[in-house]
């Protein structure tokens, strides 16, 4: 029998093919969906659970991705994906591709990308039966989305699990900037183009009149009964405002658990993919609690 030499690059892309696919696992069952949104076709995933039965009535589980790479492929998605099935929580996960060019309109949704969600939810129950209410979780940006959207919209929100962001805006109004602190009047603070020296440079495009307008908006009404997981590294630059988020949900009414896992914002090694792997794990292990009532 003859062999024939295959050249190192070739294997390396063989290789790295066969692990992203044993990583991404349920990718494959990913289907592509577009909607229409001011004018825009815009595009989002739909990942179905194992054996799905069209009968049957499901969560959609909403996961905003972060500033960058894709909902399909992100660690926390597939992750997501993963404890999604390993946990048998009857939940549909939804992915938007939500924009990244223009950072602001995703992790301020009243911009326009909560218009996006809501589409999209609208045109996915119109093809599968679903509860009235979703689960919501995202990552960084993700996280900031995910956390804004929940307090401006709680009738709509089973539960919300945001995690690292790297602002917050409180029930009462206020804004969490990492490595800063809270700002009681953040329409005020960011109108001043003095202030961006006090904020990391990687912030100071916060410093905009459209984000002025609306980070510090208030909770809506009813915002009590919407629970929260809120979650970041302990090494993470953003913990200390993770932490005093939390706190202010608290005091604001809301049902909220914490967990802090040995995590910096990125850096994700194969030697601390276990702590990473905690926000999924635990975010889905959240839902199933918040759920089982209504199923």
């Amino acid at each position: 029998m003859r062999y024939r030499s295959i050249p190192a690059v070739a294997v390396m892309l063989l290789v790295t093919a066969w692990v992203g696919a044993s990583a991404l696992g349920a990718e494959d069952r990913l289907l592509t969906r577009t909607v229409e949104v001011g004018g825009d076709e815009r595009t989002y995933h739909v990942g179905l659970p194992e054996g799905f039965d069209p009968d049957a009535t499901y969560w959609p589980l909403v996961f905003a991705h972060g500033g960058g790479g894709r909902p399909q492929t992100n660690f926390h998605s597939v992750s997501l994906r993963r404890q999604v099935a390993e946990q048998s929580l009857p939940a549909i996960v939804v992915l938007p591709e939500f924009v990244t060019a223009d950072k602001q309109v995703s992790r301020f949704p009243a911009l326009g990308e909560d218009a996006f969600l809501k589409a999209v939810l609208e045109q996915v129950r119109g093809e599968y039966r679903l509860q009235p209410k979703i689960l919501l979780t995202g990552y960084s940006m993700g996280g900031q989305f995910s956390h804004r959207f929940a307090l401006l919209n709680p009738e709509l929100v089973q539960a919300c699990a945001a995690f690292a962001a790297g602002t917050w805006t409180t029930p009462d109004g206020r804004l969490l900037i990492e490595q800063f602190g809270a700002v009681a009047d953040p329409d005020v603070f960011l109108r001043d183009r003095e202030n961006v020296a006090k904020v990391p440079a990687r912030l100071s495009d916060l410093f905009d009149e459209r984000v002025a307008g609306v980070a510090g908006r208030r909770a809506a009404a009813g915002v009590e009964r919407v629970p929260f997981l809120v979650m970041c590294g302990a090494l993470d630059t953003r913990h200390e405002i993770a932490v005093e988020f939390a706190k202010s949900l608290l005091e604001a009414g809301v049902d909220v658990e914490t967990e802090w896992p040995e995590t910096a914002h990125g850096g994700r090694r194969p030697e601390n993919e276990g702590e990473f792997a905690k926000y999924a794990e635990r975010a889905v292990r959240f839902f199933r609690a918040h759920t089982e009532e209504r199923q």
